[in-house]
């Protein structure tokens, strides 16, 4: 392994990394050695001289990892095919693999690391399904439900809420679905309830099954969260000791078979084109970041609907997908007039001008945290309500009050990081931010903001007219 805090991936350093290997493995090495390298190249050589004994020859693996971002040029990943290639042909290895990790796949298995847990259940009621590309073991069938809860209550008696990370939405609530189903499971008809449920769907990493006794390893539960929370509210109920669950169990470690799996289980419900969104590693990624932060400038990013609804926190802090995507927009692309609508409209007219794999993280959130603070003055009256319709142009205006003509720069560019925590600085704190926007609102007050109906709102022309004494003061 070899791991760099350098942003970008170099092909010398690729292909220094692999010739070291080479040579650790060469009879007569080329580079000098230290202590350690010449204490495990001896190792090395103890296990190699071994082979006749093995049933195969051992395998070696090569990582480099930085935290850039892999694109797949063609000319690093020569780099990478040569160095495969001249470990192939020693002959040493039944097999070679050379794997590049920039900022994305670390963040992903980090969180993959956080959310391992493992589960024992009985599953004797099931059958095995054929053999599927990419999934090493598949299963449908019944499962007791007292079985079912094994996987979803903790040694404390609490639900596993991180076992639901990938599902497409959090619990809702008591919805008539819902409801439907805790009366069903609380009635004498409690044992009919494996066919009228839609079923659960478990994607998991790791799997063993003894007989009729199965290990699960880095679960999730991909599709039936509301039935597993209901389920856990009637835990105690009697009736449920006749309840079989109908569940698809399957182990994979290939990400996009899980996307499939996610997005194929919720298709028979309507599902909001934002909540597909929320399963995309850029949300997660982002959500990750947003706990970063603490003190006056913790907001909750709600990848998930509902996800935040039983926490008791104030609720301008949650920012949904849908205002994250307005606030991106109108604060950095100077886009206020276009993201007025509903989510599918305004993601329609953006494009994919943002959450882009390469975008940096700190622009997300200076938005989202120039948002709340925006609302939260609102909510208090500090700022006048009638101006509450111009809240995505008071972002843009923000920032131009703040930074002046400074073009922004691009998304994915580190210089964006120190552009957005300037802004940040004076945001977070409330005396600074309550100061800048009540500045902003000043100056467009002796401009003259003019017309604000709905149509007016929309054009491009009414945007440039705000901008005007901005764009002239800076």
């Amino acid at each position: 392994m070899q791991s760099k805090t350098s942003s970008s991936f170099e092909g010398a350093d690729i292909g220094s990394f692999a010739e070291g290997v080479r040579d650790f493995f060469r009879e007569q090495p080329r580079l000098r050695r230290n202590a350690g390298v010449v204490q495990k190249a001896s190792l090395s050589d103890y296990v190699l001289q071994r082979t006749s004994k093995m049933r195969a020859n051992p395998t070696c693996g090569l990582f480099f990892v930085t935290t850039g971002l892999w694109t797949g040029d063609k000319n690093l990943q020569a780099r990478l095919d040569s160095g495969k290639e001249d470990l192939d042909k020693t002959g040493l290895f039944s097999k070679v693999t050379f794997e590049v990790l920039g900022a994305a796949e670390i963040q992903r298995l980090y969180r993959q690391s956080c959310e391992t847990i493992t589960a024992e259940i009985e599953f004797p009621n099931r059958v095995t399904l054929p053999e599927i590309n990419g999934v090493e073991q598949a299963y449908i069938g019944a499962l007791p439900a007292s079985e079912y809860l094994r996987l979803i209550v903790d040694e404390a008696g609490n639900i596993r809420k991180n076992v639901f990370e990938d599902n497409i939405r959090d619990f809702q609530g008591d919805t008539t679905v819902n409801e439907g189903i805790r009366q069903t499971l609380r009635s004498p008809r409690a044992g009919s309830f494996v066919v009228l449920n839609n079923g659960i769907t478990i994607v998991c990493r790791g799997l063993r099954p003894t007989a009729n006794r199965f290990v699960i390893s880095g679960y999730q539960i991909v599709n039936g969260c509301q039935t597993s929370y209901v389920l856990y509210e009637c835990r105690d109920a009697t009736e449920l000791q006749s309840v079989f669950i109908p569940v698809r169990l399957v182990s994979t470690s290939d990400e996009e078979i899980v996307s499939s799996i996610i997005r194929a289980t919720n298709s028979q419900n309507a599902v909001k084109p934002e909540e597909l969104e929320a399963m995309t590693e850029f949300q997660k990624r982002l959500e990750a970041f947003f706990r970063t932060f603490e003190g006056h400038g913790r907001l909750y990013y709600e990848r998930r609907s509902k996800q935040w609804a039983s926490a008791k926190i104030e609720k301008t802090r949650v920012i949904t997908i849908p205002n994250q995507i307005k606030a991106i927009t109108a604060m950095f692309l100077d886009l206020p007039h276009r993201v007025s609508g509903y989510y599918v409209t305004v993601r329609a007219r953006i494009g994919d001008r943002i959450f882009k794999t390469d975008h940096r993280d700190m622009p997300y959130y200076a938005s989202a945290l120039s948002l709340y603070r925006l609302d939260s003055l609102f909510k208090n009256r500090i700022l006048d309500p009638k101006y509450r319709q111009l809240r995505w142009y008071l972002l843009m205006l923000l920032r131009y009050h703040l930074k002046g003509s400074e073009s922004v720069p691009q998304l994915n560019s580190k210089k964006i990081d120190s552009y957005c925590k300037s802004i940040v600085e004076v945001v977070e704190e409330y005396d600074s931010g309550e100061e800048a926007l009540l500045a902003v609102i000043g100056k467009l007050e002796k401009h003259g903001i003019g017309q604000m109906d709905k149509d007016t709102l929309k054009t491009q022309t009414f945007r440039d007219r705000l901008l005007e004494p901005f764009i002239r003061s800076s």
